[in-house]
């Protein structure tokens, strides 16, 4: 059977999902006064859009390459990286980006299995120290920045010392 008409939309699709009604257990708690009311708490670690930015435009910390540069979280568990979740970004570092015919040291690092475990944790702890230099030369160093810095990595390198 073919169509003798073309389709035609009445109203455009909706982005949104359908909104869920609450479940029994919520209407009833509600109803009761006891109904928990559910608020995303405050970062724990600092973010600041800014502060990335000024790390992407500093050269690459790894080979030097200027003007390609990403901010990249370092990957480190000890120091708050997990399944999902991002590190301080006080605790990001300059790495160049994939170009063609070239693979960045941004991907390098978070995916090839370069280097082994003891290699990149030295690497990355040197790589945060030579970007907040930078960063404080050019006074560019946030004081939050500097908190999550001493109390992140200083816990971690006194946990390694013991």
């Amino acid at each position: 059977m073919t169509r003798r008409t073309p389709l035609q939309t009445v109203k455009p699709m909706s982005r949104q999902g359908a909104k869920k009604s609450p479940g029994l257990a919520q209407r009833v708690a509600t109803a009761l006064g006891t109904a928990l009311q559910h608020q995303r708490s405050e970062s724990s670690v600092f973010r600041s859009k800014a502060h990335r930015q000024n790390v992407a435009a500093l050269a690459c910390v790894c080979c030097g390459l200027e003007k390609h540069s990403q901010a990249a979280h370092l990957n480190l568990l000890a120091l708050g990286k997990g399944m999902g979740l991002k590190t301080s970004d006080a605790l990001t570092i300059p790495l160049c980006c994939t170009r063609i015919g070239a693979i960045g040291c941004h991907v390098r690092l978070d995916s090839s299995g370069q280097y082994d475990k003891a290699t990149s944790e030295g690497l990355q702890i040197g790589w945060l120290q030579k970007t907040r230099t930078r960063l404080m030369v050019l006074g560019r160093w946030p004081a939050d920045a500097e908190a999550d810095v001493v109390r992140l990595v200083g816990a971690y390198l006194a946990r390694r010392a013991a």
